[in-house]
């Protein structure tokens, strides 16, 4: 019965020595991935707000605590109900 214990036993620990590595090395690619889209999505939030100000300065006001998709969206509805 030790016998089959201690096979079980170094079967987990060689498992464990060559998985540990290739763990590590999955979590760093989606960490790497991970960064990658908060970065591009923080370049898009910033792209929309700057539209947003181009747009408030063009003279069509903000409604107080909208948001800029709202805004963007009632500037495009007006735009399109004008034509």
């Amino acid at each position: 019965m030790n016998d089959i214990f201690d096979l079980l036993y170094n079967n987990y620990v060689i498992t464990s020595q060559v998985m540990f590595p290739i763990l590590i090395f999955i979590i760093i690619l989606l960490i790497r991935e991970f960064s990658k889209y908060s970065s591009m999505s923080n370049k898009i939030k910033n792209r929309i707000i700057d539209l947003a100000d181009i747009i408030e300065d063009s003279g069509f006001t903000r409604k107080s605590g909208e948001k800029e998709f709202a805004f963007i969206e009632r500037y495009l509805e007006k735009i399109t109900s004008k034509d």
